[in-house]
């Protein structure tokens, strides 16, 4: 039996005092006294489906819910301590020693269960927290009473009768804990709490399901059987549309009768059978207690006209000694007997008109009652009766084919469905309405599941209020799986054969997709004996099997039913039984065709982590990330990095372990420089540089290098940086990996255009379009990119080019680059290359091209999370704006843009983008101080963008021409005259020279 977390019940009873008690007695009396009273309270144990953990001298621990699972494990164990407390009270004085009084204290929650071994009850025991809290609790106890924490309340709470005593602090923890008494005193029987289910929220989309009901109900009208199957998922809501249903027939006058039977009675032979005739009767389940009374209540409503069934009835109910005639019968008489009285009975109801019988759960009953059930019905034949049957899908009866049956599923509620119930549960204020969403898809169309989720909310305080008027008090973190949850589903799956649960277990481990392949390769068994275990599972509805078109599951993926599933399977697993699953999961996985596709990468990458494979974890944690900034998704890639940097430090060997940290920082690089992280990139290429020279690899040196210039890139230290990318190109040369020198060149390229370089950068980029054509065939995202490599050149070189006055060959390559981006979806990629086509346009005045692609651009940097590209694109669309007659939509879109200082994450492009173009709009809008003195701080900050300089200086002279400062915007036309012509910038030396001219024809000049 492996070691599993289970949610349980946990039960401590101590004989109070017992020391005392036998001081007179000798130890052979007082062993034989103390033997029987265990004895007794195991029994009481057993009889509820507890297991005896282990013997304490004068008392006991006991488990509801382990090894077995069972959903009902707080009520059992509650029926267990009032039946052990009843019964001492009941009990008269022995050999001349009193009766012992008991202490008994509950706890429910979850444990660690295992065989250790140790116990000559049992080889079973358990461990936590939940354990050491039912032990202080039964000493807290009174004697002769009960004492449960509040977790266990909640659980039964409107089925047992309890008392708060408040909160009490307990030692060994930090906070008091609720604590509430079970009421002794009050006299009912162990199918009781059934009657008294809390019902707190409404029934919602039954609708149809109601009125196929009140057609059956015309069946029976018409004087004909009809029984009918309710099946559903455990939460489904069978027993709440049972209740509205039965509750309208009473209100019509119609006879109805209602049982159900009991998890915690099935080894009990006939017990659902008693009930079920004792409900008939009109009788509640006999207290066994108070037999007399009992017995002369069932004789007062026993039907005159039915005395030849009142001993079959009696016997079955346990009230009394048999008579004789009824002794002399053998086991099958008396089954049949048993089988005349229950049929008499309702056929004795049904006489003065239809009569609805119900009996929940039918699953649940004990193997006699539920033979005799069986042999019922078809003897009910021409009876105006209605018999509703509640059930699992994995329960198997035998009357499916008869005539007089219709089974009706009860299907997970729609969204729309859910959403009402949420609405009902929690009301409407602001707070809630963001919190519904959440619940809804957790809860994933079953209602049980839904309310148990909001009741651990409002347990944990983070909802506060009253039923249907809740308000969130706190930020909702991660969504637990209620204990209620736990326990219902944990019941269902130990009911499954040992290695059908295990390969459930395993496919929880592996998540998606979970085939017949991955699951034998994982268990070491054959193909066709995964599929069998895989059945079990798909027939005790925890998943779904594949669609089998073809006859073979092989191509075929299964998937859990409901999410909380695979949340409670995989809650029970310990740390060693989940890494031995996560190792197995990676070694299926990876032996599998396609293992080496970028696809397959995250997947490996999770298991070989909880797997502690590490070498492998940290080789795809690398592979993976590369994926995820391929597809813009940078906060992933980041915490892929993570985790593989913790993968790499735990690798054996120094050598291997740098490499692979290396590896992993280099690739982080492209993510960091997306999300604008600047300092982070600091940080990382440092530790990179450090480990590139403790392993003395010219490869490493040339990438660390480059990545090193790119991050002087975006911190605007263009001087610095080329230096670093040209070393980087050395490095490379000696390395002769022709990829780096790509690199190295791009970098190379970019900070060449950086410093307005551009007959230099011109020819960086036809070396690169010339001569690395191999290098940028993959249109993908490589290792240390923010961009895909071909972008990134195409939009620096076209750039560059239109800078330098071909605007014909700069439009070609945004072409090419379109070309290309329509077959990938890259958001950073598009977003770089739509800038440069937008400052094209701008430039041309072809500003309705401009404008709306820049505003698309806008939103796919909020979209797809891209910050670097958000000042960029704010820039650049602020200038589309000013100059297109929309400075009044420009200047509120570029102060909010400086305000929340969205230049930040990028390069300094962004903010002299952004500067330039609010000078510009001011200017438009005549606010020609605030202009100029934005323009002056643009040309200030441009630094070393010598290009971007020459561009503030030309709309600085602009807006100083405008505010009638001629000499000054003279002096600014004719720097812009000069720089342009040192540079190579066509445009703004034409312009400057017409400025110029004008000047002097206008009379102006000095």
């Amino acid at each position: 039996m492996l070691t599993e977390n289970k949610q349980v019940s946990v039960l401590f009873v101590d004989l109070c005092d017992s020391t005392q008690l036998l001081q007179h007695s000798d130890p052979e009396e007082a062993r034989n006294y103390l033997g029987k009273a265990l004895d007794q309270l195991a029994e009481v144990v057993e009889t509820y489906g507890g297991t005896v953990s282990q013997l304490l001298g004068d008392g006991l621990v006991a488990l509801f819910g382990a090894p077995l699972a069972q959903e009902d494990h707080a009520l059992r164990a509650c029926l267990a301590a009032l039946k052990m407390q009843r019964a001492s009270l009941a009990r008269h004085d022995v050999q001349g020693v009193a009766s012992p009084r008991m202490r008994i204290g509950i706890n429910s929650g979850e444990v660690l269960v295992g065989v250790v071994g140790q116990y000559g009850w049992s080889h079973y025991g358990a461990d936590g927290k939940t354990i050491h809290l039912a032990s202080r609790l039964e000493k807290l106890a009174p004697p002769g009473g009960i004492l449960v924490s509040g977790a266990t309340q909640r659980l039964v709470a409107q089925q047992i009768d309890t008392r708060s005593v408040g909160a009490r602090s307990i030692r060994g923890l930090d906070e008091p804990i609720e604590l509430h008494e079970l009421v002794v005193e009050t006299e009912s029987s162990a199918a009781a709490p059934l009657t008294r289910k809390q019902r707190w929220a409404p029934l919602v989309g039954r609708e149809e399901s109601l009125r196929m009901l009140a057609r059956d109900v015309e069946v029976v009208r018409n004087g004909d059987l009809r029984v009918i199957g309710l099946c559903g998922d455990a939460g489904i809501g069978k027993s709440r549309l049972i209740a509205d249903w039965t509750a309208a027939l009473a209100s019509e006058g119609i006879e109805v009768c209602v049982s159900q039977a009991r998890g915690y009675a099935s080894t009990r032979a006939y017990n659902t059978a008693a009930d079920l005739i004792a409900s008939l009767a009109g009788l509640a389940p006999p207290n066994v207690t108070d037999v007399q009374s009992a017995k002369l209540a069932l004789i007062e409503a026993w039907p005159a006209e039915g005395a030849d069934h009142l001993a079959a009835a009696s016997d079955l109910l346990g009230l009394g000694a048999p008579d004789q005639a009824w002794l002399a019968l053998n086991p099958v008489q008396r089954r049949r007997r048993i089988g005349e009285a229950l049929l008499w009975l309702v056929r004795w109801r049904a006489q003065a008109g239809p009569f609805v019988l119900v009996l929940e759960d039918v699953f649940l009953a004990d193997r006699e009652s539920r033979r005799l059930f069986e042999a019922l019905l078809p003897k009910l034949q021409g009876a105006p009766v209605l018999v509703c049957v509640s059930y699992r899908p994995d329960f198997d009866h035998q009357w499916r084919q008869a005539p007089w049956f219709a089974e009706r599923m009860i299907d997970p509620l729609r969204d729309g469905e859910m959403l009402r119930l949420a609405r009902a549960l929690l009301g409407d204020d602001p707070s809630v309405l963001g919190v519904m969403s959440e619940l809804v898809a957790r809860a994933d169309g079953n209602p049980f599941f839904l309310e148990q989720l909001v009741i651990t909310l409002i347990d944990d305080g983070s909802l506060e209020g009253t039923p249907g008027a809740y308000r969130l008090q706190r930020p909702l973190g991660e969504l637990r799986v209620p204990g209620s949850i736990a326990a219902v589903i944990g019941a269902r799956t130990d009911r499954l054969p040992q290695a059908a649960k295990s390969a459930l277990e395993a496919a929880a481990v592996l998540g998606d997709p979970i085939t017949r392949d991955l699951i034998a390769t994982m268990q070491a068994v054959d193909l066709a004996r995964a599929e069998e275990l895989l059945g079990l599972c798909v027939a005790s509805g925890f998943l779904t099997g594949p669609e089998q078109t073809s006859g073979s599951l092989e191509s075929h993926a299964f998937a859990f039913r409901h999410a909380l599933v695979r949340d409670v399977v995989l809650g029970v697993l310990t740390r060693n039984r989940l890494k031995a699953l996560h190792r197995q999961a990676f070694l299926a996985l990876h032996a599998q065709p396609g293992a080496a596709d970028a696809d397959a990468a995250p997947a490996l990458a999770h298991h070989s982590f909880k797997g502690e494979e590490w070498e492998q974890a940290a080789k795809f944690a690398i592979k993976s990330m590369a994926r995820a900034i391929s597809r813009s998704a940078n906060q992933e890639a980041l915490q892929l990095f993570e985790r593989g940097i913790q993968a790499a430090q735990r690798v054996d060997g120094a050598s291997t372990a740098q490499t692979l940290e290396l590896a992993l920082r280099l690739e982080a690089i492209g993510a960091m420089m997306a999300l604008g992280q600047i300092d982070d990139i600091f940080s990382n290429m440092e530790r990179a540089e450090a480990i590139a020279a403790q392993l003395n690899d010219q490869r490493a040196r040339a990438a660390v290098s480059t990545e090193t210039a790119v991050f002087l890139w975006m911190r605007g230290r263009f001087e610095l940086g080329l230096r670093y990318a040209s070393l980087g190109l050395e490095a490379a040369r000696l390395a002769q990996r022709r990829y780096m020198m790509m690199a190295a060149h791009q970098t190379r390229l970019m900070h060449l255009h950086a410093l307005g370089r551009y007959a230099e950068a011109a020819v960086e980029g036809n070396v690169l379009l010339s001569d690395y054509g191999p290098e940028l065939s993959a249109h993908y995202v490589q290792p240390g990119w923010a961009a895909i490599p071909i972008i990134n050149l195409y939009a620096f070189h076209a750039s560059t080019l239109w800078r330098l006055g071909d605007g014909e060959a700069a439009n070609a390559l945004c072409a090419k680059a379109y070309e290309i981006l329509s077959n990938i979806n890259h958001p950073y990629s598009r977003l770089l290359i739509d800038t440069v086509q937008s400052q094209i346009w701008i430039e041309h005045e072809e500003l309705d091209l401009a404008e709306p692609l820049m505003r698309m651009g806008l939103q796919q940097c909020m979209t797809h999370n891209v910050p670097t590209m958000l000042s960029v694109c704010t820039g650049v669309l602020g200038s589309a704006l000013a100059h297109n007659g929309k400075a009044a939509e420009a200047v509120p879109m570029l102060e909010k843009g400086f305000a929340d200082r969205i230049y930040d994450a990028a390069g300094p492009y962004g903010r002299t983008f952004m500067r330039v173009s609010l000078g510009v709009a001011y200017r438009n809008l005549g606010r020609l101080d605030e202009a100029i003195a934005v323009g002056r701080k643009a040309v200030e900050q441009a630094a070393e963008e010598y290009g971007h300089q020459t561009e503030a200086l030309y709309e600085l002279a602009e807006t100083l021409r405008h505010a009638g400062d001629h000499a000054g915007a003279e002096v600014h036309f004719r720097r812009v005259a000069m720089t342009a012509e040192r540079l190579g910038m066509p445009h703004y030396r034409r312009r400057a020279a017409a400025a110029l001219a004008d000047w002097r024809k206008d009379g102006h000049a000095a």
